[in-house]
């Protein structure tokens, strides 16, 4: 099992009075499952996850650390982290974009008075994959983007054997996309974002605001297949 370094802090035992038994003392816990902005302390979990699930698959990281640092710095508020009991699971990191289609700055660059989101990396990590998280929280992504006023739409670049997955959460082709990574070629896909945030059938309702919150996990998601 990879480390993750950073994710699981301290849990401190509650203190309790002398009348409570020490059997039944009770301990400051993290919640079983939470989704909520990244941040800067996030970062080298984060690409610990990124580089198992990339390096070995194309030889290449999406982000480098010190590019997830710059994003998280600049714009946490476009990241969404999955955590179970603390430790982190999954994430998403975008950053906003100002043209219709993807070039090479885009890779590097926040454009705060874009319309566009550019989702740069999606992974879970490897002990939990499998299991629907990863569309999972794209759709709750997606859902928390349209409580953003300024966003009009999300785009983001995959390789060809990826299409269909980001085709099943609602994502269309562009076309090829002008960013090359060495040998790689990626095809550019969008996804509209318009109307108001809703949950999944059967979930728990949970408003959406437009400042980033914790969300928990409703339990009917894990139902949810691959």
């Amino acid at each position: 099992m990879m480390s993750v370094v950073g994710a699981q802090p301290f849990i401190k035992p509650m203190q309790t009075s002398p009348s409570v038994s020490p059997g039944i003392q009770r301990r400051h816990t993290l919640p079983a499952s939470e989704v909520r902005p990244l941040n800067t302390q996030d970062a080298i979990s984060v690409f610990e996850i990124e580089r198992e699930a990339f390096i070995s698959v194309s030889g290449e990281c999406p982000l480098h650390l010190d590019e997830v640092r710059h994003f998280l710095t600049l714009c946490p508020e476009l990241s969404m982290g999955w955590f179970e009991e603390g430790r982190l699971v999954a994430f998403i990191i975008g950053s906003l974009w100002d043209q219709d289609r993807l070039t090479t700055e885009a890779l590097t660059l926040h454009k705060p008075c874009g319309s566009t989101v550019h989702i740069h990396i999606l992974a879970v990590h490897r002990t939990f994959r499998q299991q629907g998280k990863g569309p999972i929280l794209m759709w709750r992504y997606l859902q928390y983007l349209r409580c953003l006023p300024n966003v009009r739409r999300a785009v983001l670049m995959c390789e060809d054997c990826l299409i269909s997955f980001y085709r099943k959460s609602g994502f269309k082709v562009l076309g090829r996309c002008a960013i090359t990574v060495a040998s790689l070629t990626f095809t550019e896909m969008w996804y509209p974002i318009n109307g108001h945030a809703y949950m999944r059938r059967n979930s728990e309702a949970i408003r959406f605001p437009q400042h980033p919150l914790t969300l928990p996990l409703a339990k009917t998601d894990e139902q949810v297949d691959m």
